[in-house]
């Protein structure tokens, strides 16, 4: 199971790695890849989530359909 600390494990190593240009490969179990894919996709649609409350807020409402078809035409 992929966990923040493990995800921050993981990013100092490649941090570390990309500084000194050893970094080739980065290699991962199917499902920690799949978890990571997953909190990707969460993190997406909390940042569309964010962009959508701030044009409300900001008066520049737009209806459902509209958002959330432009919202998978991001994902693409």
């Amino acid at each position: 199971m992929v966990t923040v600390a493990n995800l921050n494990t993981i990013k100092k190593s490649i941090q570390t790695q990309l500084k000194t240009g050893n970094l080739e490969l980065v290699v991962l179990p199917r499902v920690e890849y799949e978890a990571l894919l997953e909190k990707l996709e969460v993190l997406k649609d909390i940042h569309d989530s964010l962009e959508v409350l701030k044009e409300y807020q900001a008066g520049k409402c737009i209806s459902f359909d509209r958002y959330d078809a432009r919202r998978k035409a991001r994902r693409v």
